[in-house]
């Protein structure tokens, strides 16, 4: 049978949740372009529990351990004398998080013998060793989907946040004042400015897809160019490179969690040109 090591983030500070926001979630069926939700034949949760944390376990105790296999769940994960470090030997099976990721690096995967599959509980590849991973045998799989509409909802969030001027009108009132100058000095529409993004995958094209509404104009780069009726539906446009989607207006740009091949994704120093008001995101 095997072991599955789990590396999560801890409980919130105040402890497990013993009740939420809401009751329920909702149902989800399908994603855009008629990939299918997971379907398991049977879940011993609720949608919509905090899952992700350590007493979370990802719901997933109660299923292995009836089918014989040992799960060990930790969110000590750094150094050589973490727990991580400590259960990796012997583990068959590691699964960990985005953004509370268990590095694997050629070191680890050397000393874990018996690894066969490691797992990203969302998407995302960037702590593994890939080299590495390949030459051992060892299997790299993510979570298609799982989160890229929390992700670029969180990104129209961000944009929203810094042209509104949001976050720092708030800490005017948790000051206790009112400064409305101070507030809206920074604080502009989004409507009619262009917003362009690095990669229009499942999230970049998310992100494009909530931005329409704003009136904004719309651009995009991508190593995939998204099919004409797509461009025409959001009424994006086009660019070979990140640098040649930043003109000299005005712009906030939304980038998109990138690939390797991206890597060219422009820097704030790069991005901005005399004149420009550039904001870069990630």
């Amino acid at each position: 049978m095997a072991k599955v090591l789990c590396v999560l983030y801890d409980d919130p500070v105040d402890g497990y949740p013993a009740k939420y926001a809401r009751d329920e979630i909702p149902q989800i069926s399908s994603y855009p372009g008629g990939q299918t939700t997971p379907s398991p034949h049977a879940i011993d949760f609720t949608p919509g529990e905090l899952l992700g944390s350590v007493s979370g376990e990802l719901g997933l105790r109660r299923f292995l351990e009836n089918a014989g296999h040992t799960l060990v769940v930790t969110s000590d994960k750094d150094g050589p004398d973490s727990v991580f470090e400590r259960e990796l030997p012997d583990a068959d099976i590691v699964i960990s998080q985005p953004f509370w990721p268990a590095y694997l690096t050629r070191e680890r995967i050397a000393k874990a013998r018996n690894l066969k599959l490691a797992i990203t509980a969302g998407i995302g590849s960037d702590h593994y060793d890939l080299q590495a991973a390949s030459e051992a045998g060892l299997t790299i799989a993510e979570i298609t989907f799982s989160n890229s509409i929390s992700v670029s909802e969180h990104v129209v969030m961000m944009i929203l946040s810094l042209v509104r001027n949001y976050i720092p009108s708030y800490g005017w009132v948790v000051k206790g004042g009112w400064n409305i100058a101070d507030c809206v000095e920074r604080s502009y529409d989004l409507e009619g400015m262009a917003v362009g993004t690095v990669a229009a995958g499942r999230i970049g094209s998310a992100v494009l897809r909530r931005l329409k509404p704003f009136d904004v104009r719309l651009h995009y780069t991508d190593l995939h160019r998204l099919p004409e009726d797509v461009e025409r539906d959001l009424g994006v446009t086009f660019h070979q490179s990140a640098a040649d989607m930043v003109p000299s207006g005005r712009w906030k740009a939304g980038s998109s969690p990138g690939m390797q091949a991206m890597s060219g994704s422009p820097s704030p120093h790069r991005a901005t040109t005399p004149g420009a008001a550039c904001r870069i995101m990630g």
